[in-house]
């Protein structure tokens, strides 16, 4: 898998540049380790090599072979046109391991990913993340049940994954084109079951919205 340095957006391995930003995609950290550091992935690709011209003396760049910020307007075109002949290929619906690995935090990233209200997020980010905000609840809640005097500690590490689930939520919303205020209905019992089941199932709207691109 790769991401996005700048917007931390998650792409398949054949991706090779940001569809919302054009920034040049690296290894995520998980993808690094399962290389062996995955030096090959980060290396600048379509470099082009200086061919001399013999009619002029002058040095010119093998055709093709332009640098990524030339080409990249006719790069985006055509994973567009990808897009839409193969909106569910590989290069668009990664395996649900491959996305759940992707979003594993690091020291960099656990911000941007958990704790942004800005931007849309997918059906399948939401859940990725959305199961490893629960399994850290389970896991913290099993070690404060053992060590007591920890339970301080626990309690809020639990109001900061209640503050990163929110995060989850609005930026799904978001997804579908509404306001991160809709989440006030969650106060209503009856509806936020209800809102839990929309956030998970509903489709996310095509193309760019007022929140920015889809994922």
């Amino acid at each position: 898998m790769k991401t996005c340095p700048k917007c931390h957006k998650i792409y398949e391995d054949s991706q090779k540049f940001c569809s919302e930003c054009g920034t040049q995609l690296v290894l995520t950290p998980v993808s690094q380790a399962l290389r062996g550091g995955g030096n090959g992935g980060n290396q600048q690709e379509g470099a082009g090599t200086p061919v001399q011209d013999q009619s002029t003396g002058e040095g010119t760049q093998e055709q093709g072979n332009s640098q990524p910020g030339n080409n990249w307007q006719q790069y985006q075109q055509q994973q567009q046109y990808q897009y839409q002949q193969n909106p569910y290929g590989p290069g668009n619906n990664p395996s649900f391991g491959a996305r759940f690995q992707a979003n594993i935090p690091d020291a960099n990233t656990w911000k941007p990913m958990y704790f942004s209200f800005e931007g849309r997020m997918s059906r399948g980010t939401y859940v990725c993340r959305w199961l490893i905000l629960l399994l850290s609840a389970v896991v913290i809640g099993l070690i404060c049940g053992i060590i007591s005097f920890l339970a301080p500690l626990g309690l809020v590490a639990l109001i900061a994954l209640a503050v990163s689930q929110i995060s989850l939520a609005v930026r799904r919303l978001h997804d579908r084109g509404h306001s991160g205020l809709w989440l006030l209905v969650c106060v209503v019992p009856a509806l936020n079951l209800l809102m839990f089941v929309y956030l998970l199932f509903a489709q996310g709207q095509p193309g760019q919205n007022e929140y920015g691109m889809e994922e």
